[in-house]
């Protein structure tokens, strides 16, 4: 069963499941669905836990035997795993072993970084999440975001405009922590309510934080003035232009050889099987390919060209400015006015 973190609080109510499978790159989303859990499970009697990093070096015999121990003064257990990125077939026979053995007295949680389509595939993946629950604790999408924002005012007990939350979302998009205290710091202050965003903009720091990644998904849906504000949060951070430079280069590569292939009349899955482009993420590609003929893709490469002189060069506002530049051309099939591009 799948369950989203905005409803897990009522899915607990309804009673504590076997095991609980809780993935994502959110840090703040992921704490407080483990920590709902441990709440839930400590009035339930559980009040024994043992927690395992899952990395090299870790003595298994330590895990099998918290499984089958039995408190002299708790009879209830919870297991925690913390897994790591890529789940091999030794992995997967230890917690499916481990999953044969729950019983009503003792709790498995296991808790990693996000998944794809293939991992959650798997074989431990699938009968584990068909006995219990698997809560994704992603990052919300954009257009999802202010709906979490609101709700988390809500739950602090606080009035917001609706500017207010989306000016929230700018200055905190891709960090729920930082957005969570900040929020929680206004109930001390006391703040006039609904809170508007002039208040807000007195009293709030911007904690903004972005990937490469998310920078690149952002280009693939054609939002370019979010790239933008991305790009500058990025650099604010210290984000080397080279790190941004290779993962675009990557990312064009692809486009490349996808809007060649489409160009000539081929089916794209095979295409899409081979480059192992996830199911997710197909979507956004073909997005970017109905946007940008070969012609506009060709421009970009001209421009990545420019990019890589402004770093062999060491010139860093050149190399941002670049960037920019290339974000800007994700928009749509026009040309841009800095360079001509020969008819295909």
């Amino acid at each position: 069963m799948r369950v989203y973190p905005e409803q897990f609080a009522d899915h607990l109510k309804a009673g504590l499941k076997p095991c609980y499978l809780v993935f994502g790159d959110e840090p703040l989303l992921k704490l407080e669905a483990i920590d709902a859990v441990r709440q839930v499970a400590r009035k339930q009697g559980f009040d024994e836990r043992h927690s395992f990093v899952v990395e090299a070096g870790l003595d298994w015999n330590q895990v099998y035997d918290a499984c089958q121990a039995m408190s002299l003064f708790s009879a209830r257990q919870i297991i925690e795993l913390e897994l790591p990125a890529k789940v091999d077939k030794d992995l997967a026979a230890r917690i499916t072993e481990i999953g044969k053995q729950l019983h009503p007295d003792l709790l498995l949680v296991l808790s990693g970084g996000r998944l794809n389509q293939t991992q959650m595939k798997a074989a431990w993946f699938d009968k584990l999440s068909q006995s219990g629950t698997y809560v994704p604790v992603n990052h919300p999408e954009p257009r999802f975001f202010p709906r979490w924002m609101s709700a988390r005012f809500q739950r602090f007990g606080l009035k917001v405009l609706p500017d207010a939350v989306n000016f929230m979302c700018h200055a905190f998009e891709g960090n729920l922590l930082a957005a969570s205290q900040e929020i929680e710091k206004l109930t001390l202050l006391g703040p006039p309510q609904p809170i508007s965003v002039a208040y807000l903009q007195e009293t709030i720091i911007r904690h903004a934080h972005f990937t490469p990644f998310q920078l690149v998904d952002t280009l693939l849906e054609g939002k370019v003035n979010r790239a933008q504000r991305i790009l500058l949060a990025l650099r604010a951070e210290g984000t080397e232009p080279g790190m941004l430079a290779w993962t675009l280069c990557r990312e064009l590569e692809q486009l490349t050889e996808l809007a060649l292939a489409a160009r000539a009349g081929q089916p794209l899955v095979e295409h899409f099987s081979r480059l192992r482009i996830w199911q997710s993420r197909q979507q956004l590609i073909q997005q970017a390919l109905t946007r940008l003929p070969v012609g506009k893709i060709q421009q970009l490469w001209q421009l990545m060209a420019r990019l890589d002189d402004a770093q062999r060069r060491f010139d860093t506002e050149q190399a941002w400015l670049m960037l920019q530049t290339i974000a800007l051309g994700f928009r749509d099939g026009a040309p841009l006015p800095l360079l001509e591009v020969e008819p295909c």
